[in-house]
């Protein structure tokens, strides 16, 4: 048998296990939102933030009521350089910076308030403090009872 001509899988191995590796995290991050969804009793959501996780590789962000962070994705580390433990239980504005325009924050701060969705962009800054535009959809989330319970944005650098 001559093996001179075989197809050498292992030599895509590395591409192999990234994407093993990428399902895997997906996996987990779908596992905790789902958990934080059951355990707040969420009653209908009008953006569809698995497919934006999983299709589009968004950034979702979750917080309480008081806007601390609760849960971000993992792949907030390749968004900003921010490891998602990081970030627990800090404000999202942990993000912004000197050129971070106020009119946007304003905006941002504007349309929660009114328990509103949003849709904008804004200059963020990664941990390195280089900046990034982010786009931003966020929207208020009720329980089955109609009371706020949390807030979610979906998140992707420009």
């Amino acid at each position: 048998m001559n093996y001179s001509n075989a197809a050498h899988p292992l030599l895509c191995w590395d591409i192999v296990v990234e994407g093993m590796a990428r399902r895997n995290q997906l996996h987990k991050d779908l596992q905790a939102l789902n958990k934080i969804h059951r355990l707040n009793n969420w009653g209908y959501i009008q953006f569809a933030y698995h497919e934006a996780l999983i299709w589009e590789n968004k950034t979702i962000i979750v917080t309480n009521t008081q806007l601390q962070i609760i849960y971000a994705t993992e792949n907030l580390l390749a968004m900003n350089g921010y490891h998602p433990s990081e970030v627990i239980g800090k404000r999202p504005a942990i993000f912004q910076g000197p050129e971070t325009s106020v009119e946007t924050r304003k905006f941002i701060k504007s349309a929660i308030q009114a328990l509103q969705p949003f849709n904008t962009s804004i200059i963020n800054y990664k941990k390195n403090g280089s900046m990034y535009t982010c786009h931003i959809e966020a929207f208020p989330i009720f329980d089955i009872n109609g009371k706020l319970v949390n807030f979610m944005a979906i998140e992707k650098a420009a």
